[in-house]
């Protein structure tokens, strides 16, 4: 049966196996916990820049400009800028790209209308 190593401050270092410092590390570091990406459900109704950028994926400063350009749909009271979830996920939604179906389809209607007329 194998006896748990058990380190003192009187031993040294150059003197443990690999196992023991390996143990020895174990006990001294807590891995840290999986963390799961957020999803929608996660964030809250309201909140500031920094989980804006969590939310959409753009850098802060890409925020700050959009907010700038009027790009993106904000409100500000005094100097704090807030942000609604449901309205930056209609934002990021909405400039869908038809895809290559759908436009011939499209541009097919289109000439066939002009066709009639």
């Amino acid at each position: 049966m194998e006896t748990k190593f058990q380190p003192t401050n009187e031993t040294p270092l150059a003197a443990l196996s690999i196992g023991q410092f390996k143990e020895l590390l174990n006990l001294m570091i807590k891995p840290l916990p999986i963390q799961l990406t957020p999803t929608k459900d996660d964030f809250p109704d309201t909140f500031g820049k920094i989980i804006c950028s969590e939310l959409t994926g753009y850098a802060v400063n890409t925020i700050n400009k959009m907010i700038c350009e009027r790009k993106i749909p904000f409100y500000k009271k005094n100097a704090k800028v807030i942000f609604k979830r449901d309205e930056i996920l209609n934002w990021l939604l909405s400039n869908r790209v038809k895809t290559t179906e759908e436009y011939i389809e499209e541009k097919d209607c289109e000439l066939n209308d002009r066709w009639r007329k």
